[in-house]
């Protein structure tokens, strides 16, 4: 249990969102994801950080240009990056990213004196360039979580897992697992809530606002949830949670576990 929390985040990933009113298999992904964010709210977070994957299929520049003024009415800060399903010329232009054109959406954050690293996997690769910046980040903020859309390790979900998963990623898991240091991970992409442990790597999968996937199958089957966000929790110590919460469409949050 903490005794004094530091620093609260909310995660949010996968909102797969469409034109006003249409639905993605059956489900009104734009109700589940406003949900999410008034219940998410409720918590007085200090910041959310968004994990990807705004678009359902094909990048649509009108989706951001709905989130943004919805972001901003916040009146918090949001940080985000992009997911397969995104475009990055697009976030940098409407959401005023750092970079130029389709460079990759990474970086540091400061929040709080606490430092967020950023990786833009949404060509389900991290990049060499990428990569230098992210080798020395971490050795300067051994402590920082790091986001991403896409996990860095399998996570035990074939489909995904066999299907999508990143690729290439010796260097990146050699970075983050060279010093031996606890490293948390917060990542989105697999569309189902887990947490993988692998020697001092945790890596978080948030649960999507939009459709949740059938952890054990090999094949693509949807499974029948309700949306969720992570509530992370950093305390003066150091000692830190993940609460998991699953909303109802009327914006009641049920807390289903802590990891």
């Amino acid at each position: 249990m903490l005794t004094s929390v530091a620093l609260r985040i909310v995660q949010i990933t996968d909102l797969h969102l469409l034109s006003p009113g249409e639905q993605l298999m059956g489900l009104d992904v734009e109700a589940r994801f406003e949900a999410v964010l008034t219940a998410a709210l409720k918590h007085h977070p200090d910041a959310f950080c968004f994990t990807g994957d705004f678009c359902a299929d094909e990048p649509v520049r009108a989706v951001y240009e709905r989130l943004r003024p919805r972001f901003d009415a916040l009146d918090l800060p949001y940080y985000l990056t992009a997911g397969n399903h995104d475009d990055r010329r697009m976030i940098r232009e409407v959401f005023d990213t750092p970079g130029r054109d389709d460079e990759p959406v990474y970086g540091p954050v400061r929040i709080k004196d606490r430092t967020l690293l950023f990786l833009d996997t949404s060509p389900g690769i991290t990049d060499g360039g990428q990569l230098d910046w992210f080798e020395k980040a971490v050795r300067d903020h051994p402590e920082a979580p790091i986001f991403m859309h896409h996990p860095p390790i399998k996570m035990g979900v074939p489909f995904m897992d066999g299907k999508y998963p990143l690729r290439d990623t010796d260097r990146l898991v050699d970075i983050l697992t060279a010093d031996n240091a606890r490293r948390r991970v917060f990542c989105g992409h697999y569309h189902t809530p887990r947490l993988v442990s692998q020697d001092q790597l945790d890596v978080f999968l948030c649960p999507p606002t939009s459709f949740f996937i059938q952890p054990c199958e090999g094949e693509f089957a949807l499974a029948d949830h309700e949306p969720g966000f992570f509530l992370l929790e950093w305390a003066d110590g150091g000692d830190f949670r993940c609460v998991e919460y699953q909303v109802h469409l009327n914006g009641k949050a049920k807390k289903l576990r802590r990891r």
